[in-house]
C-alpha cells in the first residue's frame, strides 16, 4: 500500500472510530454545553465535516496549481519531514482555537453532521487521482496556524484531528450534567 493510501486509510479508520462513537447520542446529548465556551457534541462534529473538507480542498487545490507551474506555496517548507504530533505541538497553543472558517456555525442536529461527515468520504477517496503524478512532498499549502503543510501532513492531520475530537467528545460526556438516555 503507498503512503498516500496509508494516510486515507488510516483517516477513513479514525472516521468511522469517531461515527462508532456518535451515533448513540440522544438530541439532548447531542446539543449539550458543558460551558459556553465548550463546543457541544454536534458542534464537534459540525467543526469536523468543515475542517476536512476544507483540508481536503487545500490539497485539491495545490495540487491543480503545481500543475499549472503556479504552487500555491513558494516558501520554505518549514514543517519538512515532521509528523503532524510534532508540528501541532510547535505550532499551537494550549486551548488552541480553530481558525473562523472551521468554527460551527449553522447548527443543526447531529445526525445531519454525522450524514455530512460520512460524505467527506468520497471527497477524500477521490484526492490520489487528483495528486496522481506529483509528488506529495511538493504539494504544499498553508495550515492557517501552523503555515505550510504537504499533502502528506494534511492526510495525516484529518486522521489526528477526527482522534482529537473524539477524546473531546468523550470529555463532554464525562462532564457533570451530561443528560442521561
Amino acid at each position: 500500500m503507498s503512503d498516500l493510501a496509508n494516510l486515507i486509510a488510516h483517516a477513513n479508520e479514525a472516521r468511522q472510530q469517531l461515527l462508532d462513537c456518535v451515533h448513540r447520542f440522544t438530541l439532548a446529548q447531542a446539543a449539550f454545553k458543558p460551558a459556553s465556551s465548550v463546543w457541544s457534541i454536534a458542534e464537534n462534529v459540525e467543526h469536523l465535516v468543515l475542517a476536512e473538507q476544507g483540508s481536503v480542498n487545500r490539497v485539491w487545490n495545490a495540487a491543480e496549481a503545481l500543475r499549472t507551474g503556479k504552487p500555491v506555496w513558494t516558501g520554505d517548507a518549514v514543517h519538512r519531514g515532521r509528523t503532524i504530533e510534532d508540528i501541532v505541538k510547535a505550532t499551537w497553543v494550549p486551548g488552541q482555537e480553530a481558525p473562523d472558517v472551521a468554527r460551527p456555525r449553522r447548527g443543526g442536529p447531529l445526525n445531519y453532521w454525522i450524514l455530512a461527515l460520512q460524505c467527506n468520504q468520497p471527497l477524500l477517496d477521490a484526492l490520489p487521482d487528483r495528486l496522481f503524478g506529483l509528488n506529495s512532498h511538493e504539494v504544499i499549502t498553508p495550515h492557517p496556524i501552523s503555515g505550510p503543510w504537504d499533502a502528506d501532513q494534511w492526510l495525516a492531520f484529518i486522521r489526528f484531528h477526527l482522534d482529537l475530537h473524539r477524546a473531546q467528545i468523550d470529555t463532554v460526556t464525562q462532564t457533570p450534567g451530561f443528560p442521561g438516555p
